[in-house]
């Protein structure tokens, strides 16, 4: 069974600054991921789960409770460059992130302020470059690039850090479809061949959906966790929360109100047509 990677016990955090009758934005949280898993994190808007994805490499700190990650404790301040060294963050905006004059430039500079070796930054950037199949924009301009080979040059800074873990924080909400499907498909490569843990935080029940296991987070509150199959075809409780599910979960449950034999579990467009030419053959 894969290693625990990242823990929360009893986590609870209240910004500061808060009225003490606010509610927290997170409570009582009891989670475990798993080395090589890739976690999608859903909710509304202000439920946890930006505040809950900082909390693994220790940008926020618990309230009360307790973080967690590779066995190291993120309240002990002598862990926490070793938790950031193997939990990297990617956030919307990969502008907020570069900061290199040339994207060979930029890949090595996390590299450079940790005072590795010239040698092995060379090595690492190389490298990271060409996981992502970017290699020919070593010496471009990062500000020349389009949004989503920014967001691969963010997600190569990350790489050359040699982490365990990423932690993406809506990372396509500012691409287009295409530069979004390139991204997804980097990062799952990633993970399915490199063992990358990924936690990834989405509004798109899309995306969702291609995850391992789905968190729900409501008011701070995790709320439901499962397979993406158990979690988002719950349309009732999504609806409730002001959530929807994917194009053809959604479809599968209308038809099912309106009396087609479908089977529970539809997300996929492929599962949904499948299912819709058994019921055609049959009848």
């Amino acid at each position: 069974m894969p290693s625990v990677l990242l823990e929360t016990k009893n986590l609870s955090f209240i910004y500061p600054g808060q009225p003490e009758s606010a509610p927290p934005a997170l409570a009582e949280i009891d989670l475990r991921v798993y080395s090589g898993e890739y976690v999608a994190l859903i909710g509304a808007n202000g439920s946890g789960k930006t505040t809950l994805l900082k909390q693994f490499n220790a940008l926020l700190r618990p309230t009360a409770g307790e973080v967690r990650v590779a066995d190291a404790s993120t309240a002990d301040e002598k862990a926490v460059p070793g938790i950031r060294s193997l939990c990297g963050m990617i956030f919307q905006n990969p502008d907020n992130q570069i900061v290199g004059a040339t994207v060979e430039e930029d890949v090595a500079f996390a590299l450079e302020n940790r005072a590795v070796a010239p040698a092995e930054i060379r090595r690492r950037v190389a490298a990271a470059l060409a996981l992502l199949e970017i290699s020919h924009l070593a010496g471009f301009p990062p500000h020349l690039l389009s949004g989503g080979e920014k967001q691969k040059v963010a997600l190569a800074g990350l790489l050359a850090a040699e982490p365990r873990c990423l932690l993406m924080d809506e990372p396509t909400a500012m691409l287009d479809p295409a530069g979004q499907a390139v991204l997804l498909e980097t990062v799952h490569r990633l993970n399915r061949e490199e063992g990358i843990t990924v936690i990834h935080v989405t509004h798109f029940p899309e995306e969702a959906a291609l995850a391992g296991r789905v968190l729900l987070l409501d008011r701070g509150r995790l709320l439901k966790e499962g397979p993406p199959a158990a979690v988002l075809t719950d349309i009732l409780l999504l609806r409730r929360l002001g959530l929807r599910t994917t194009a053809a979960g959604e479809l599968a449950f209308l038809l099912r109100e309106d009396g087609f034999p479908l089977s529970g579990g539809i997300l996929h467009d492929r599962e949904l047509a499948e299912q819709l030419c058994l019921y055609a053959q049959k009848n």
